[in-house]
């Protein structure tokens, strides 16, 4: 069989469809069917050797997927952990900072009044216009 003339003939009867997209389609399925049978002709090793093969890196790289979702589970887990000591510090710190204007204010407010009654004012009258 001549394959040139097989192919001239073949590549003549998709050009008179130029918006037929099918002969791609059926140029590249064919492609790729003599691209697989001439891996298999040419393989340097058995199938089952090959077969074996890649089971073991299909299983190889299962186990890689795994260990690496552990790897982030652990990541985000130690994350989550120190993101809420960091909030438990940070909430801390301002209690206590509250805590410290709060007792600076009775403080202030108590010399004021303290002030106040030394100098003869009326402590209510200045906490009243103090407030």
């Amino acid at each position: 069989m001549n394959y040139k003339k097989l192919i001239n003939k073949g590549l003549s009867d998709f050009s008179g469809r130029s918006g037929d997209k099918s002969a791609a389609i059926i140029g590249l399925l064919a492609g790729l069917a003599v691209g697989a049978v001439l891996g298999v002709l040419f393989a340097p090793e058995s199938g089952k050797t090959t077969r074996e093969r890649l089971s073991d890196k299909a299983l190889g790289l299962a186990d890689n997927v795994k260990d690496g979702l552990h790897s982030l589970k652990d990541t985000v887990s130690t994350g989550r952990e120190s993101l809420k000591g960091f909030k438990d510090e940070v909430v801390g710190k301002v209690k206590n900072k509250a805590n410290a204007v709060a007792q600076d204010y009775k403080e202030f407010r108590e010399a004021e009044l303290n002030k106040g009654a030394v100098s003869g004012e009326d402590p209510d009258y200045v906490a009243s216009n103090n407030s």
